[in-house]
This record gives C-alpha cells, sequence and structure tokens, in this order.
C-alpha cells in the first residue's frame, strides 16, 4: 500500500517519538548538579510546579507502568481538584469528548462506547492499550463522585478528531499532521485564556522542538509550561547507578521530609534535556511494562476494525503474535 508523503512523514516522527522518547531524559550527571537540584516527594514537586507556570508538561514514556500509576495518584490526591482541575491527554481522541465527559462525571457509559474514548486516536499503534491509561479516567471519575459538578476535574481529549468510518485509504487521514496543533490551540481557548491551569500528559517529543506543542502554545503564551521528564534509566550505565546512589543518600539524610519510597521529582535542569524536573519512579531495574487490556484478542470485530487500520497506517497487519481469536483453554 502506498502512503500518502503527509501520512509517511507524520508517521516516521510517530514512530521515532517512540523511540526518542527514551533519550530526551538528559545526557549525563555530575557531582555539582547533585548538588544544586532540589528533591521533592513526586505529588507536592508536581503541584509546587503550577506556583510557577499554568501548565505542567508530564512526559509520557509510552507503557510506563510506574509512571501510568502516578498520574493515578497524582489526580486522586485532594489538592489536584482543587488547585489545577483540568488534565490534558494525548492518550484520548477529542471526537469522543462528550464520552468522556459523561464518562468522569460518574454517568454509565457502555463500555464499547467507552473504549473509543482511547481507540478513536490518530497516532498510536495499533491503538492505546494500556490499562493504566485507562486507569487515570477511572480514578478522575471516583474523585469527581465526590465533588459538585462545578469542582469536578475535566479532561480534555487532545488528539484531533476522526471519524475511522470515513478513513479508507493514507489520504483520508489528514489528522494525523494536526497532532500538535489540535492540542495547542485547545490549551490556548480553553485553559490559558480563561486563565486555568492544566496538567498536560504527552509523549516527550511533543515538548522538545520547533512545530511541536510546548513550541505552539509557548508562541503566544511564552514560558507557559514546566516540562517533567520522567527517568528510566541514562544511556551511560554509571550514569544512571550515580543518581541512583545519590538518591539513596538524600533519602538517609533527609529521612525526615523525604519519604523511603514512592515516586520523587528532582528539580534541576542538569539531569534532563529541554526540562524543568525529572520524575524518579524508581531504579532504573524495577521499572516494568503496564499490563495491556485484551481486547485486541478478545473482541474479534474489534481486532478486525484495529487492523483495519493498522494496514491504513503503515501497510501492514497486526503483530502476528497477537492472537487472532481468544486463546483456547486447554484443560490437563
Amino acid at each position: 500500500m502506498n502512503l500518502s508523503r503527509t501520512v509517511l512523514c507524520s508517521l516516521i516522527v510517530v514512530l521515532l517519538s517512540l523511540r526518542w522518547e527514551g533519550t530526551l531524559v538528559g545526557q549525563g550527571i555530575d557531582a555539582n548538579s547533585l548538588q544544586t537540584t532540589s528533591l521533592k516527594p513526586g505529588i507536592e514537586g508536581i503541584l509546587n510546579a503550577f506556583q510557577r507556570s499554568p501548565i505542567v508538561g508530564l512526559a509520557d514514556w509510552h507503557g510506563l507502568a510506574q509512571e501510568e500509576d502516578f498520574y493515578a495518584q497524582l489526580v486522586s490526591d485532594p489538592r489536584f481538584a482543587k488547585e489545577v482541575g483540568n488534565i490534558v491527554v494525548e492518550f484520548g481522541g477529542a471526537a469522543q469528548q462528550a464520552t468522556i465527559d459523561h464518562y468522569v462525571a460518574g454517568e454509565d457509559v457502555p463500555y464499547e462506547k467507552l473504549r473509543a474514548v482511547w481507540t478513536d486516536t490518530v497516532g498510536w499503534l495499533p491503538t492505546v492499550t494500556s490499562v493504566g491509561y485507562l486507569n487515570v479516567f477511572a480514578q478522575i471519575r471516583e474523585v469527581n463522585k465526590r465533588l459538585p459538578h462545578s469542582e469536578q476535574i475535566h479532561v480534555w481529549l487532545g488528539e484531533p478528531p476522526i471519524d475511522w468510518s470515513k478513513i479508507q485509504t493514507s489520504s483520508d487521514l489528514t489528522q494525523i499532521a494536526q497532532r500538535d496543533q489540535y492540542p495547542a490551540a485547545l490549551i490556548e481557548s480553553e485553559i490559558l485564556a480563561k486563565h486555568k491551569k492544566a496538567l498536560v500528559i504527552y509523549g516527550a517529543i511533543h515538548f522538545s522542538g520547533l512545530d511541536k506543542l510546548r513550541s505552539l502554545v509557548e508562541q503566544n503564551y511564552p514560558q507557559s509550561f514546566f516540562v517533567v521528564m520522567p527517568y528510566h534509566g541514562y544511556p551511560q550505565k554509571t550514569d544512571s547507578a550515580a543518581l541512583e546512589h545519590s538518591i539513596q543518600l538524600w533519602h538517609e539524610q533527609s529521612a525526615s521530609s523525604i519519604p523511603s519510597v514512592g515516586p520523587m521529582l528532582l528539580v534541576g535542569k542538569s539531569f534532563t534535556a529541554g526540562a524543568d524536573a525529572l520524575l524518579y519512579l524508581g531504579p532504573a531495574i524495577s521499572l516494568t511494562q503496564s499490563p495491556v487490556t485484551p481486547d485486541l484478542y478478545l473482541d474479534e470485530n474489534f481486532r478486525r476494525e484495529i487492523n483495519r487500520r493498522s494496514m491504513i497506517l503503515t501497510g501492514s497487519p497486526l503483530r502476528v503474535e497477537i492472537p487472532a481469536t481468544s486463546p483456547t483453554f486447554l484443560s490437563k
């Protein structure tokens, strides 16, 4: 299948972003950077960042289980709804904005309709599958149940609107070129123009470079972003070992103020490339991949549709290691 030039170029960016996000988190550390870095509990550090900037961009390393768990913990903190109140996510398609509004407000939404929230997206290959992203929506729903409507957390779906039933060939897929422009316009009109705050969860590449989400927003709202990158190990193992050892020492020296476990925020640009802070989720060796939803092999109709989209996006079917039908139970 021949891809149009626009879709091909955009798809290359999507594919490279999954790789580059693992290399944007700093290129080395030294004694000076360790001495000039402040360390705070993760949630405390993120909330403090909102005192500096109206937008906190939390770079998503797609599929990192501990980071997805942190999102759920953050939105569950009572201060988040009160002090921030908005979250813009890459793992949801704007065509389903009304659906997520109903769901996080506590209304009953059939699963197949709710699933379209994270599957009617443009740039995810083959689609959003990590359970942790779904859990973020569920946690916001639980928080909102305890709040009056005017104080509830609002979820904004950042992927540009798309009706996949109308997408038959790659030339129909014009939305992929809007993956930064659409959320940038949304943040400007719904958050910054209204003097609000928002947590923005997007892949790291969207916070770095020209014509990306952050740069587009800051053309009209300079320095509006505070960007946080997740730690998942440095290219040099000696750098990783040095950072992890230093954090252990900080724990021992600051036992009264720094918890011994849990995510932490390191504020100091020496640790990151193009970011303001580093989210430490634990030693690199302890980090794991998020479980995935079983829809692709339990729901044959759904799998068929995602396979169709994969053919349009890449010219290739879904990976063969994903079972085409529900696995057969073999009794012993």
